[in-house]
């Protein structure tokens, strides 16, 4: 390749990744039948119905995930696929299975050329079912509720092995290391009274935020919204895409959950409230709210301020497609919040 990758048009970015998803799955000794992209944002991730050796040629179907730029590292991953099978040993929570490759290696590296960093990949046993799941469905917000719970409660008694490497999602790596206040690129795209505003919205949310102690911290998915819920033909609620999964206060996936609904039911009179009250109602019926959801408002803004880093730092079309509107959205909600305490999305909780 003549060119860095990051210099092709999207159109020869993805004929290049279909090309690398190829040679990915020969790691796995992977006969495709049919490959599909689903997404290209910071990852490409690809359908896969394909057979692995089988002598009847009977195909699977799989999830394949190539981390294309500033994606996390071998270690990163590996890690991520522990507590995915973890979760599984445990019948915690129902997740995609990692897939080995024919010498058990559970992440595929590849250097290739023109590529700045090394290509890392995943393979995922497929989760049959819909995501997305029907917010006002009865029963619905009880469960995920309950779900995010169990989830919560596998954190707190995980122990991982050493090396078990995973991001922080903190205060200060979500603002003051996060790519809207320290990337030029995201730098580039606010004014200079957007960039003081969000300086302003850190400072508050650290004077708010409490400590975290052992009931408020602890690993969690950190992208647990709606369309990272899957319903699946047996009625359980699977858990997708754990790619973004880290350390951090476990009520930021309660808020990211809230938030997501929140967004859905806009010009609902009421709707958001009644999934909040049995979403927390099915969280309590298996552990007590973490202390910190005292503070739920800053954990609103913490959420969008991960999806503003997320859409000014990226050098993606899809993103610079619908990011700039989201993020003019975030920011008239972040200069309401200065004004008055209170996010979008806010409710009064107590632990």
């Amino acid at each position: 390749m003549d060119r860095s990758f990051l210099e092709l048009t999207r159109g020869t970015q993805r004929r290049w990744l279909r090309a690398v998803a190829f040679d990915v799955l020969r790691s796995y000794g992977m006969e495709v039948h049919r490959m599909r992209l689903l997404q290209y944002e910071d990852n490409a991730v690809y359908f896969v119905e394909g057979s692995r050796g089988q002598e009847n040629g009977e195909s699977s179907l799989y999830m394949l995930r190539i981390s294309v730029r500033d994606g996390r590292g071998p270690a990163e991953q590996r890690s991520e696929t522990d507590w995915l099978e973890a979760l599984i040993a445990d019948k915690a929570v129902k997740v995609p299975a990692p897939v080995p490759t024919g010498s058990s290696e559970k992440v595929v590296t590849l250097e290739l050329p023109g590529w700045p960093e090394p290509v890392t990949s995943v393979l995922f046993e497929w989760i049959p079912g819909r995501a997305s799941l029907p917010y006002t469905r009865a029963g619905v917000a009880e469960e995920v509720g309950a779900l995010t719970a169990r989830l919560h409660d596998h954190a707190s008694a995980f122990r991982p092995a050493d090396g078990f490497v995973r991001p922080s999602w903190g205060h200060e790596e979500i603002f003051a290391k996060g790519a809207a206040l320290a990337d030029p690129t995201a730098r580039g795209r606010l004014t200079e009274d957007e960039y003081a505003l969000l300086r302003d919205v850190g400072a508050t949310v650290r004077e708010r935020l409490p400590e975290p102690g052992p009931a408020d911290w602890g690993l969690i998915h950190a992208d647990l919204h709606r369309g990272n819920l899957v319903g699946t033909p047996d009625g359980d609620v699977a858990v997708i895409d754990f790619d973004d999964c880290g350390w951090g206060f476990f009520m930021l996936d309660v808020a990211t959950v809230l938030s997501s609904v929140l967004r859905t039911t806009r010009g609902e009179p009421g709707g958001y409230e009644r999934f909040a009250d049995g979403y927390l109602r099915g969280y309590r019926s298996i552990r007590e709210l973490p202390p910190a959801a005292s503070r739920f408002d800053e954990f609103l803004v913490m959420r969008d301020m991960i999806i503003l880093n997320f859409v000014l730092g990226s050098r993606n079309a899809a993103v610079l497609g619908w990011g700039p509107e989201r993020a003019r959205g975030i920011l008239r909600l972040m200069r309401q919040y200065l004004k008055t305490g209170e996010y979008d999305g806010h409710l009064r909780l107590t632990s």
